[in-house]
């Protein structure tokens, strides 16, 4: 395998700035979208807050995946999209509730990897994305993001695990990443 590396990558949903809404029952989440590689993504959806209250989440995610140098390269072209959501707060005829889409904007991965020591901390600017925002205002979101890239001892599908013995690689590439969130 040419070039095999351990990457890892944090990601931060801190809070929404400029948001106005006009009484609502509804909660808020963020929902992102980690691009994996090929045409698959992870979502990651945080925490649900009442609306009516400070819109703050301080949630970080954390996914490791092992790559190659040609998968490093794909992830240039790739964007990390978030999205703004609510739902109801009482459910409807005992029925289960569902998301709706407020708002979303995008983050080029490249940003994050061309950034000063791979560590951003950035604006996100939401577009309207659903008919109509029922008295929302467009919010921004400041998000934290963090790369590292490390060398990895993987050979010919196989891991090391320490000076002298190999351990079996097994799993799909998906079963490569770990998610881990933590709430502050």
């Amino acid at each position: 395998m040419p070039g095999s590396f351990q990457l890892k990558f944090d990601v931060k949903v801190i809070k929404l700035a400029e948001f106005i809404e006009k009484g609502s029952d509804e909660k808020l989440f963020i929902r992102y979208y980690i691009p994996a590689f090929g045409d698959r993504r992870i979502q990651v959806d945080t925490k649900e807050i009442q609306s009516n209250k400070n819109v703050s989440w301080n949630e970080c995610a954390s996914f490791v995946c092992h790559v190659n140098s040609d998968q490093i390269e794909q992830l240039d072209s790739s964007r990390i999209t978030f999205e703004l959501r609510s739902k109801r707060t009482r459910q409807i005829f005992g029925g289960m509730t569902r998301s709706k889409l407020l708002a979303g904007g995008e983050i080029l991965w490249k940003d994050v990897l061309e950034s000063k020591g791979m560590q951003l901390e950035k604006w996100v600017k939401f577009s309207q994305k659903s008919g109509k925002l029922d008295g929302f205002k467009l919010p921004n979101l400041l998000v934290e993001m963090k790369a590292q890239v490390t060398r990895d001892a993987i050979l010919h599908g196989k891991r090391r695990c320490g000076s002298d013995k190999v351990c079996d690689w097994a799993g799909s590439e998906v079963d490569m990443f770990s998610v881990e969130t933590l709430i502050d």
